[in-house]
């Protein structure tokens, strides 16, 4: 269950100073209930963890909320990103400079639970450090990569669809060119678009490294469309378009049906009703529902 002062909720409008500070004062007083992988779910989560276990090195989780983390560290249960459209995102409680890279500036410091990306890249100076991250996350680290120097640059491997055209041009080569004919592959490595980066990581590790650990980026990169390269993209199914209302209605029609579960519910509106709606839309509009149900009940 979540902690009860740690939701975006609880968090008193201000600059970005201010709110951060908070926040990690909230931290302070927290209590430690659970190792960061048991809090952690979904399928994106379990695929790093079966690539962390088939490597047999640390898994380290991005949070907007904490740093840094080890998989394996005790961390509070809180309820908070850092995405500015997210309904539970601190930039809403933000006024002024709403930046994503900023937040993560000022919660990697004076924070007991995680690190920052600089720490980590010092704390393994010789191993890869492979990145599975969308988008969003992945703009959370951006000054901290372009700081990277180097000789820490040729260590990084980036997971991600498109994810090279987020990433600062003197690491763009580092990202493996995965696209949809991932899905084509079999053996399990189909899936949805939100644990796509998850999933491009563990064909990587069970397919690529065991077989080229040592290669540079440029033959892993080769290799990688090479095992794409005799795979036809499956054709993507045009979904229909709807507001927000028509999106809540919707879920609350199936609410049943999917069991107030939002990753049932998920699949229900794209793969059984054919709508579309991106994930982190749904998120804002689920909890939306999940709030009114719980009022009418």
């Amino acid at each position: 269950m979540v902690d009860a002062e740690l939701r975006q909720e609880f968090l008193v409008s201000g600059t970005i100073d201010f709110v951060a500070q908070q926040w990690l004062a909230k931290l302070k007083n927290a209590d430690a209930k659970k190792p960061a992988r048991e809090i952690y779910c979904g399928r994106g989560f379990r695929e790093s963890e079966a690539s962390s276990l088939a490597l047999s090195c640390p898994l380290y989780v991005v949070s907007a909320g904490l740093g840094i983390v080890n998989a394996d560290m005790l961390v509070p249960v809180y309820d908070l990103s850092a995405v500015s459209s997210d309904g539970d995102s601190a930039l809403c409680k933000v006024d002024g400079n709403k930046s994503p890279k900023l937040w993560w500036s000022k919660i990697i410091t004076e924070n007991s639970f995680g690190s920052s990306l600089t720490n980590i890249l010092n704390k393994h100076p010789n191993e890869l450090i492979l990145f599975a991250l969308s988008r969003c996350y992945l703009n959370l680290l951006q000054d901290e990569l372009l700081l990277c120097p180097q000789p820490q640059q040729a260590r990084l491997r980036f997971f991600g669809k498109n994810l090279y055209s987020a990433l600062p041009s003197f690491l763009t080569d580092n990202w493996m060119p995965y696209d949809d004919r991932l899905d084509g592959i079999g053996q399990g490595f189909s899936g949805t678009q939100s644990d796509f980066a998850q999933r491009a990581l563990r064909h990587f590790v069970s397919k690529i490294l065991s077989e080229s650990k040592d290669s540079n980026k440029h033959r892993h990169s080769s290799m990688v469309l090479n095992s794409l390269s005799s795979i036809t993209k499956r054709e993507i199914p045009k979904r229909q378009r709807l507001d927000e209302k028509e999106i809540s209605k919707v879920i609350q029609d199936n609410w049943v049906k999917g069991k107030g579960q939002s990753s049932l519910l998920l699949r229900i509106i794209r793969d059984e009703l054919n709508i579309a709606c991106e994930q982190s839309r749904f998120k804002k509009i689920y909890h939306s529902v999940r709030n009114t149900i719980g009022e009418a009940s």
